[in-house]
């Protein structure tokens, strides 16, 4: 065969590939315009930068991608508890500790509802998944909510707000399984 007739004969088969297993791979940038189309609370350009850059996610379906965000938001989860470990090592403020402690406790939640949700996603326990998610980006709230009780200022703001939008992208994409 010539390399033009193998070029043609690839191309056609990447192009039957894709039309004729719709869904097997949903695109990043797809799903998470789609979640912000479904969602003013959700960010594109967070969408994609968050999970263009996670192994596997160029080529994941849409339920794998669901997995990948939920992931994402379970590591950010891991990540502000660490830092409410450490602002509490060196924090000689009473106010700002006991709302430092408050964020910890909301974090374990967080991290707890995180870890149900995934396995929920991967079984097709849609309901399960959605339920803990819903829990889920109402918890950095929570945290914010407790400073500003307070009156004093949260060291945790832009972790909250991240940990929301993560956890909001894989309420959206678990909508989107059905």
């Amino acid at each position: 065969m010539r390399p033009s007739t193998i070029c043609i004969l690839l191309a056609v088969a990447v192009l039957l590939h894709h039309h004729l297993l719709p869904g097997v791979e949903a695109s990043v940038e797809k799903a998470c315009r789609d979640a912000a189309n479904s969602s003013p609370n959700i960010n594109y350009d967070f969408c994609v930068a968050e999970l263009l850059p996670y192994p596997g996610s160029g080529s994941a379906d849409q339920k794998s991608l669901t997995v990948i965000a939920a992931t994402l938001a379970k590591d950010k989860t891991t990540s502000a508890s660490a830092k409410v470990k450490s602002l509490l090592a060196r924090t000689s403020d009473p106010k700002t500790k006991q709302g430092l402690e408050s964020c910890g406790s909301v974090y374990e939640d967080l991290f707890s509802d995180l870890n149900t949700s995934i396995p929920a996603i991967k079984e097709g326990r849609l309901v399960d998944a959605k339920t803990y998610l819903s829990a889920a980006v109402d918890a950095p709230d929570t945290c914010e909510d407790g400073f500003k009780e307070l009156k004093v200022p949260s060291p945790l703001t832009k972790e909250d707000s991240d940990l929301t939008q993560m956890c909001t992208i894989a309420l959206a994409f678990t909508n989107m399984l059905g």
